[in-house]
């Protein structure tokens, strides 16, 4: 863990660049490595192609960000790298947002340690390149 889920309208596909906006993230997670390991780091997004926004109006476009992780990390360590994962969304989106409705959503869940099960061989391959 981290795994980071951007859902998206896909409205934003020819002008979100959201591959983009998945490299920022994935570089911010990789910023901590000593709160994030980088071997557990997953970013991706999903398309969402059936969706009403607010009033309707098909320019209106959105993203939500679901970022989970495991238990343990201290309030004040997930306060602040996550209130700068968000600021990161707002920024990729900021000149966009200036020409078209665009709501964003942010949200951290914790896996609860007793109902998560997990195994990654990333590490090793990381290991040896």
């Amino acid at each position: 863990m981290p795994h980071c889920i951007v859902e998206y309208s896909s409205n934003l596909r020819a002008d979100g660049d959201i591959d983009g906006l998945l490299h920022k993230l994935a570089d911010h997670f990789r910023s901590a490595p000593d709160v994030f390991p980088t071997g557990g780091i997953r970013v991706r997004a999903i398309p969402v192609d059936h969706y009403i926004i607010a009033d309707g109006n098909p320019d209106h476009a959105y993203v939500n960000v679901v970022c989970r992780i495991g238990a343990g990390r201290p309030a004040d360590v997930r306060k602040a790298f996550f209130s700068a994962g968000f600021e990161i969304v707002k920024d990729h989106y900021a000149a966009l947002s200036k020409q078209r409705g665009i709501g964003i959503t942010f949200y951290v869940d914790q896996a609860d340690p007793d109902g998560s099960w997990k195994t990654n061989s990333i590490r090793d391959f990381m290991a040896k390149a």
